[in-house]
């Protein structure tokens, strides 16, 4: 019966530790990123609805405020200017980066 009693009580010490993650590897690892998917977009056209309907992660506002920054300085020259816009982070442009061009000189697509 003791015996019994110890492994009980060994057991419900390793639940709690793997509860709140201690000893486990999983909890150890680094989430992967989840995948995400949309349409390619030139940041210099698109408009709010193109913005929020194609691009992950862009929400309505932050849409309204690419194309303000937009009419208020011009064409974007790079991707990472997106990152003037308030509410624009460097891990959502990395995040995003696949979905964004530019229009480049003579009218090429650029993914700069």
């Amino acid at each position: 019966m003791k015996r019994v009693m110890v492994s009980i009580l060994i057991l419900a010490v390793l639940v709690v530790f793997s509860a709140n993650g201690i000893g486990t590897a999983a909890a150890q690892q680094p989430k992967n990123e989840e995948k995400i998917t949309g349409k390619t977009v030139n940041i210099n056209k698109a408009t709010a609805e193109e913005f929020t309907t194609n691009v992950p992660l862009v929400s309505p506002d932050l849409a309204k405020k690419i194309l303000k920054y937009r009419q208020d300085n011009g064409d974007f020259q790079t991707l990472e200017e997106l990152l003037q816009v308030e509410g624009f982070s460097r891990d959502l442009l990395r995040r995003i980066k696949p979905f964004l061009i530019l229009e480049g000189i003579g009218g090429d697509a650029c993914t700069c």
